[in-house]
């Protein structure tokens, strides 16, 4: 593994929040990991957009979550294949994992449809990595890869056999594929907690394409600790705070407050469920998720 890493790397690099891009356009998930990023970045220097890692006797804290972060890329990372030397990352978020993988001596590119993003990304990177501004599949490019990374991405990108067709495309001979990712799994009820591609059916259609299955890491345990740090934020933070708003508005505002409960009532009402009825836990996301790293080298 390379593992060359100059002086300037190694520091952090400011974010400018203000020369980045509006956010009106946004599709709602993408949009929601803007205002995410925004707030992480600003209160907790969270330097990423995925879930923390949470091995036994890291206490479950927010102060905690940007070292859990660091523990998933570190664990993506030490998973790389012997003799990589050239990677994409799918979906690189504000750029983090790739400036990591920068400094370790690979050779990275990056695709990110997401604007707002993108620009996060390019200050992170600074210039040291070709940033696709586009879907992965709809990339096109003549270069080819060792590797390819698909973190917390391969989610967005339906259907998977499009996927996994691309990725075949841009890979050197014997090259892989590696992804960190939720699934979903069998369940008698619906899930509270939403994304993720069927697992079943994720294994039937990679099996399908010219690919072997290197590794398969349970990370379950050790994300679902994220969905508890969330949920307690929610209950304890979020949800006081939203009532209070709401409160005030209506007192200042009872015509305004009235007005808005008729005509967003609906969307009201699913939001709250959504965030504030508990169940979003760590405990649920066990019995209908599953978090797995998966490696697969490419065939024929």
């Amino acid at each position: 593994m390379p593992e060359t890493m100059n002086s300037a790397s190694k520091g952090q690099v400011a974010i400018t929040m203000a020369n980045l891009p509006p956010v009106a356009g946004l599709p709602s998930s993408e949009f929601g990991l803007a205002i995410g990023y925004v707030l992480g970045h600003h209160l907790l220097n969270i330097r990423d957009l995925h879930y923390g890692y949470w091995p036994e006797g890291l206490p479950v804290e927010m102060q905690n979550l940007a070292q859990a972060q660091a523990n998933y890329t570190e664990l993506l990372m030490s998973k790389i294949p012997q003799g990589v030397k050239t990677i994409l990352d799918v979906g690189c978020g504000v750029g983090n994992t790739a400036r990591k993988l920068l400094d370790r001596g690979y050779k990275v590119d990056c695709v990110s449809p997401n604007g707002f993003l993108t620009s996060v990304a390019k200050q992170m990177l600074t210039g040291r990595a070709t940033v696709f501004e586009t879907k992965f599949q709809d990339l096109a490019t003549d270069r080819r890869y060792d590797l390819i990374v698909f973190s917390e991405s391969l989610l967005f990108i339906r259907p998977l056999d499009v996927a996994f067709t691309k990725a075949l495309s841009l890979l050197n001979p014997g090259g892989h594929v590696l992804i960190t990712d939720i699934f979903a799994v069998p369940a008698e009820d619906k899930s509270p907690i939403g994304g993720g591609h069927n697992l079943v059916e994720f294994r039937k259609t990679i099996a399908q394409h010219s690919f072997k299955q290197v590794d398969d890491i349970d990370m379950t345990d050790g994300i679902a600790r994220t969905f508890d740090l969330l949920d307690q934020t929610y209950r304890e933070a979020l949800q006081p705070a939203y009532h209070m708003l709401l409160t005030r508005i209506a007192d200042k505002y009872p015509f305004l407050m009235r007005l808005v409960r008729w005509k967003f009532r609906k969307k009201m009402e699913y939001y709250e469920k959504k965030h504030f009825s508990g169940r979003r836990d760590g405990k649920n996301f066990k019995k209908y998720k599953s978090y797995r790293l998966l490696l697969f080298k490419r065939t024929g």
